[in-house]
């Protein structure tokens, strides 16, 4: 009787303790497992940009008239390629990449607001309008990669943002309000209150080992609350 006793006033306290996060876990988790990972990535409103092809036609200035223009002492690549109807030249280095207009020779990187813009359209498969375009320079909750980064919001319901690096004209990341909420959720099923990625912490690990022990005491419990009376519908017994 002692035993249960004790038994009953750890499991009082282990709920009272960790019932919350275990409702957290169950919610967030719930809400994860039901929305569509493919929705919350807004993959129905990304497309591939159309290839620009390289027309050898084209006046596109020579790779040494490039290099003379870059400050890459020592490139590890050189690309000819297509960026927002533009032929462009990407010069790779340790460091940074740089990219230059290839008949003009003017380099576009860091690239302008409204170079960003017409890049994330691109990407972007709605029928809805930038609706602002601004440099990120400082930490976001919402985007963990390099910085400054161009986000670009579109004018549309779902509260979709692309991220476009301003070095190399590169998408990022697509965000949305869905997503907004995903993360949210992930926050509280990890208890990673900061960065939002780390699931391998004591807190977690504390938590979890008494949500697990909440539920063999319960399970205790449970079981010296039968009587044998209890099962004798099982046996066709009143």
């Amino acid at each position: 009787m002692k035993i249960r006793v004790l038994v009953r006033k750890f499991h009082k306290w282990l709920a009272l303790i960790v019932g919350i996060q275990v409702l957290l876990w169950t919610a967030s988790g719930l809400f994860m497992s039901f929305v569509p990972i493919e929705k919350i990535r807004s993959e129905h409103l990304a497309k591939k940009p159309k290839t620009l092809l390289i027309e050898p036609s084209k006046p596109y200035l020579s790779i040494g008239e490039i290099l003379k223009k870059s400050n890459a002492k020592s490139p590890v690549e050189i690309n000819l390629t297509g960026l927002s109807q533009k032929y462009v030249y990407e010069v790779k280095h340790k460091d940074e990449t740089e990219l230059f207009d290839a008949i003009t020779g003017e380099k576009l990187s860091p690239i302008d607001k409204e170079l960003a813009a017409e890049i994330a359209m691109s990407h972007f498969s709605g029928e809805s309008k930038v609706k602002r375009a601004y440099l990120i320079e400082k930490p976001v909750i919402e985007f963990r990669g390099k910085l400054p980064v161009w986000r670009i919001d579109f004018n549309n319901e779902e509260g979709t943002s692309f991220y476009i690096s301003p070095e190399n004209g590169k998408l990022l990341g697509r965000r949305s309000s869905l997503w907004r909420i995903y993360d949210f959720m992930w926050m509280l099923h990890i208890m990673d209150y900061e960065e939002r990625e780390n699931f391998n912490h004591w807190w977690l690990v504390l938590a979890a080992f008494l949500a697990v022990s909440m539920s063999f005491s319960g399970l205790w419990l449970i079981a010296y609350s039968f009587r044998k009376r209890d099962f004798n519908f099982l046996k066709g017994g009143h």
